[in-house]
């Protein structure tokens, strides 16, 4: 009996020894090395070191943007130790016991690792790109044209260029192959085009109408709504308003009290005799056949175009409104003269809109004008 007790003993000793031993090799293959199936990124770490697996991480985050040849840096300090953080998950720091360390590297389970927040960290990145975009990013330079002595006179434009953040960002934080990533820049055209100006060749509606000079202040607010409406761009489809282009009526902006029309009676307001200049603009419109969207009449005659073929304003109340539907911008040249408006429609001409045979005006045309 007692060889019996003798056996059992040294068996379960050789027991004890085999299962320390087993467990001692594990815990020295095992506790300083990723565990089996460590993907990242679509790079298998597995049984790589702590350190191997960080400084592989670390190089794989894209650290500069480029454009043009250029190269821009990017600082990841919070990126890199957010990889750190990360990859003490994955290395737990010892107990102290490598029995207990060994048991809890037993019984790890890899998929308890999240990836979801590693890599480019976007608070770091977001306002270096922001500051970067202030090296990239290039003005649209205009295109222009004006009605000028009898001609047109353009100058061409050059679209500009902004960096776009938020697509560069995406671009960055999906990369993990090369270090270096190719900015996201957009082009921004210049509104008009340079095609768009060159379009616009035809007079669709040319129209002149006449003031005492001897009003002076009339005549200087006539003048100024002129100098408003001069070499005014109105996009496709877009809707003109005269109050709108030509603002308020008061004092500050120049104008002077004149004689209007109110209710059936003669009175001065500010920025009196501003009629004409839309009353002109409507004679245009019509000959350039385009759709008005808001008219009104005076409530008695007027002396510089037919009767009913005027059209008053007054700010905020009554607005002269019209809109472009030719295939093109429309310019709008207004000009003055001794003691006449003239106000002019360019753009381009189709059957709907076709060139103006000949300019008009009531009652007669001035004997010098451009």
């Amino acid at each position: 009996m007692k060889k019996t007790w003798f056996l059992i003993m040294v068996l379960l000793v050789q027991l004890i020894v085999t299962l320390g031993l087993g467990t001692a090799v594990t815990y020295a293959n095992v506790h300083d090395r990723a565990p089996s199936g460590l993907d990242v990124w679509g790079q298998d770490f597995s049984g790589l070191s702590k350190s191997e697996v960080s400084n592989h991480l670390k190089g794989m985050i894209p650290n500069t943007v480029s454009y043009k040849g250029r190269v821009y840096p990017l600082s990841t300090d919070r990126s890199n130790t957010e990889i750190d953080t990360w990859v003490n998950q994955v290395f737990p720091v010892s107990s102290g016991s490598w029995f207990l360390d060994t048991i809890h590297i037993l019984g790890r389970r890899d998929d308890a690792i999240s990836l979801s927040n590693l890599g480019l960290n976007k608070e770091e990145i977001i306002p270096q790109l922001e500051e970067l975009s202030r090296h990239i990013d290039q003005p649209t330079r205009l295109s222009t044209i004006a009605y000028s002595e009898g001609r047109l006179v353009r100058t061409l434009g050059q679209s500009g260029e902004k960096l776009d953040i938020e697509s560069t960002w995406l671009k960055l934080s999906l990369e993990h192959r090369s270090r270096q990533v190719e900015a996201v820049v957009a082009e921004v055209p210049s509104e008009p085009s340079n095609s768009d100006i060159m379009k616009i060749q035809s007079i669709l509606g040319d129209y002149t109408t006449y003031f005492n000079a001897q009003d002076l202040p009339r005549t200087k607010n006539v003048r100024l709504a002129a100098l408003a409406l001069n070499n005014r761009l109105i996009p496709p489809g877009q809707v003109f308003s005269f109050n709108d282009v030509v603002g308020e009526r008061t004092e500050a902006a120049g104008y002077l009290p004149a004689y209007v029309f109110v209710d059936r009676a003669v009175v001065k307001g500010d920025g009196g005799g501003i009629c004409q200049d839309s009353s002109t603009l409507y004679q245009v419109v019509r000959q350039a056949n385009l759709p008005i969207e808001e008219k009104h009449t005076h409530s008695l005659p007027v002396s510089y175009v037919l009767k009913g073929e005027d059209a008053t304003v007054s700010y905020g109340i009554l607005d002269f409104r019209f809109r472009n539907d030719t295939q093109g911008y429309l310019l709008m040249s207004a000009s003055t003269g001794s003691n006449w408006l003239r106000i002019r429609l360019l753009g381009v001409a189709d059957d709907k809109h076709p060139v103006l045979k000949s300019p008009d005006g009531y009652p007669t045309h001035p004997m010098n004008w451009n």
